[in-house]
């Protein structure tokens, strides 16, 4: 009588296992939330859709730059329902998350059914999968990840569980589905076409049974999947995304990369390869990889996923995005290998649980635990979207509808600025991705290595933005230094933005009047020059001495009107206190440059910490000039003529700073302190109190305000007749 409670709690133990499972992955997925740039991407076209304009990101522009059909129409799905995209974006978030719960509870029936272990135990592996980051980070990401691995979870258990006409069928459709939402999908249904011939032979199975049997295990994916195939090349002109042309290619580079990115893998999860190759040797020793085996499928995924990874050179996104796929399997193996070794049952049981913390915090991989790595990359992808963003609204008010600008990081700055946009990489730009050029010296920084200057300077971009600001890191970024329309038309432009309560300023290349007129050509040669400049950039960090050389190499190398290097050099002998070197530096760029906004700001603090207000406020008009959009010159300038007393100079500059930064209410502050100084008190005060009105308790102004009115009483006149020239 009482086994009977004791074998509902043995039943009972998966299930609290699963609950527990699930509840451990929503923790780890809201404490690793983010979006991911790259999710943007597909918001733009998605956004697209729903406006009428097609699955395009430029208008009229007809280029396949996103590789998850099938997630980008379940979005816009929501944005034709009439939901607006402040809310489709979380809730593909969500989405994502309640795929991974899904994906969850289908490798919890898969354990169940084909564990060599014990059934109230063997649950303990989703226990696993729920500690492992990576999967959390990108369900949660904005990205298709999570849908792409419940199709294949969903197909890995159907194809499983019994090898009847009807599953095969779902099988079928269900990695017809994945391949719509990923390419990689046709890599899975040739592993499992492979993998059904392989079982046919050793099973000595009739021909054509086996024949009828493949039939249904390929006819529904191609039924599916050939479609967009033929509507692709129909609508795009090609038969592969434009992603493919542009990132893929064979090289050694790509094979040294990806073999780093696989081996970080199995460092950082599977205790560096342990994870696999002890349960292959016994399953081997065991006899339990026979083709029929699940294991034999586990093992055939990992060892085609692996050499794909490889192929590919790896992903240019952190947290082994390329593996999540793949998890159930690999933790499929790495668990039953744990049941297959030859200790017993409580030995088993503390190894389960032993692996589930160093699954969470990944503390073999290098330098960093990944659990680490996650929390500093969630922070760096928010501060990357925040600032993409932020520049993206920005473009939206300063370009005009039929205005372009250029970018290498396309994501976040293309949705929100919803402007014309040339992606210097390629991904959405057809011409870059198939006609690529080759005038830089070969130094690989990036995985994205297309790139074609003369395209996008021939598109005539009002702006081009560098994510990483003045620096150029892309070899799509360092290659526009080569040509004279970019050195000569383009200058380094500061501008200030607004984000919540702070001001924010931005490094982005602007182009001069005139630029569309100026030569691409000819290209300059060597072209090692810029690759010194980047060193010079890098190495500021390490210490002044290694940037100064490098920055004198780029000097020596460069086209005589490539003035940055000298206003690197002027800077860094400015930060020594070396300030007569510094001036010299900041002179020799202005000299080939005149629109260098570093040079003229610096020689202005120079000048003004000299008491040279004449020089400081020539050269803060420059920046006004060449840099209308930058809070400080104004700020700067206005403050300088107010020290020369040029007073209607100072409210100008203050009220044209008003104008152009509108949210900004310390510079009203600024102009009624001007029009106090210069005596026009009535204009003052009317400012004070229509500054007061939305700030009743500011102390500053109720001070200058208390400060007019001891005025007007020391003067003892008529307050209309104190007021002269008003």
């Amino acid at each position: 009588m009482k086994a009977k409670p004791a074998g509902k709690l043995r039943k009972r133990i998966p299930w609290l296992i699963l609950i527990l499972a699930i509840g451990i992955f929503i923790w780890h997925s809201s404490s690793t939330a983010f979006l991911q740039d790259d999710s943007y991407i597909t918001y733009r076209y998605a956004r697209n859709i729903v406006r009428g304009q097609g699955p395009v990101f430029n208008p009229n522009e007809r280029v396949e730059g996103y590789t998850n059909f099938l997630w980008m129409m379940f979005i816009a799905t929501f944005g034709i329902l009439g939901l607006p995209f402040s809310a489709i974006i979380p809730l593909s978030q969500i989405i994502g998350v309640i795929c991974g719960i899904g994906v969850m509870v289908l490798f919890f029936l898969l354990v169940r059914r084909h564990t060599c272990g014990p059934p109230s135990l063997a649950s303990l592996a989703v226990l696993i999968l729920a500690f492992n980051g990576a999967f959390a980070y990108w369900c949660v990401s904005g990205m298709e990840t999570g849908l792409f691995t419940l199709f294949l979870a969903a197909a890995f258990f159907t194809y499983l569980t019994r090898s009847t006409s009807r599953n095969l069928l779902l099988t079928s459709s269900l990695l017809g589905l994945s391949a719509l939402t990923r390419p990689e999908g046709a890599l899975f249904m040739a592993i499992f076409a492979l993998h059904f011939i392989i079982r046919s032979i050793d099973k000595s199975y009739p021909f054509m049974k086996s024949l009828k049997r493949f039939g249904l295990l390929v006819l529904p994916f191609i039924l599916l999947v050939a479609p967009l195939y033929i509507w692709r090349l129909n609508y795009y002109g090609y038969l592969f995304p434009n992603t493919f042309y542009a990132k893929t290619g064979i090289s050694i580079s790509y094979i040294k990369t990806g073999l780093q990115y696989l081996a970080n893998f199995y460092k950082a999860y599977g205790l560096w390869g342990i994870a696999f190759i002890v349960p292959l040797i016994l399953a081997i020793i065991r006899k339990r990889l026979s083709p029929a085996s699940p294991l034999f499928l586990a093992v055939l995924i990992l060892a085609v996923q692996a050499l794909y990874v490889v192929s590919v050179g790896g992903d240019v996104l952190r947290i082994y995005r390329f593996f999540v796929p793949v998890l159930i399997m690999f933790y499929f193996l790495f668990t039953e290998g744990i049941w297959l070794l030859p200790v017993g049952r409580p030995v088993q049981t503390l190894l389960m649980l032993a692996i589930m913390p160093l699954t969470f915090w990944g503390i073999l991989a290098q330098p960093r635990s990944v659990r680490a790595d996650i929390i500093r990359n969630q922070a760096l992808e928010n501060g990357l979207v925040a600032k993409m963003s932020t520049t993206g609204r920005w473009l939206n008010q300063h370009l005009n509808k039929d205005d372009w600008f250029a970018c290498t990081t396309i994501g976040a700055v293309s949705y929100f600025s919803d402007r014309n946009m040339i992606d210097m990489l390629g991904l959405t730009d057809a011409v870059i991705a198939h006609n690529p050029e080759n005038i830089l010296s070969s130094r690989w920084h990036w995985k994205e290595r297309n790139y074609n200057t003369r395209h996008v300077l021939e598109r005539n971009p009002a702006y081009i933005y560098f994510s990483t600001g003045v620096k150029p890191s892309a070899e799509a970024e360092r290659a526009l230094f080569l040509r004279p329309r970019f050195r000569l038309g383009y200058f380094a432009c500061p501008i200030t933005m607004q984000q919540g309560n702070r001001l924010y300023s931005e490094i982005i290349y602007k182009a001069k009047p005139g630029a569309d007129t100026l030569p691409t050509e000819p290209v300059a040669r060597p072209s090692g020059f810029i690759n010194d400049y980047l060193d010079g950039i890098n190495f500021l960090r390490l210490g002044p001495d290694t940037a100064i050389a490098c920055f004198r190499r780029t000097a020596e190398k460069s086209p005589r009107d490539f003035a940055y290097p000298y206003e690197w050099l002027g800077r860094i002998y400015l930060d020594a206190g070396k300030t007569d070197i510094a001036i010299g530096y900041f002179q020799d760029a202005l000299t080939r440059n005149d629109w260098c906004i570093t040079s003229h700001t610096s020689l202005a603090s120079i000048y003004i910490k000299r008491g040279e207000l004449g020089k400081a406020a020539y050269h803060l008009r420059k920046v006004n000039l060449y840099a209308p959009d930058y809070y400080a010159g104004y700020v700067n300038l206005a403050a300088t003529a107010a020290r020369l007393n040029n007073y209607a100079e100072a409210e100008t500059v203050t009220t044209q700073a008003i104008n152009r930064f509108p949210k900004i209410p310390g510079l009203r502050l600024r102009l009624a302190y001007v029009l106090m100084q210069s005596g026009k008190l009535d204009k003052a005060e009317a400012v004070l109190h229509e500054f007061l009105i939305r700030n009743p308790q500011e102390r500053n102004a109720l001070g200058m305000l208390k400060e007019i009115h001891q005025r007007r009483a020391h003067l003892g006149r008529n307050p209309k007749t104190s007021n002269k020239g008003q």
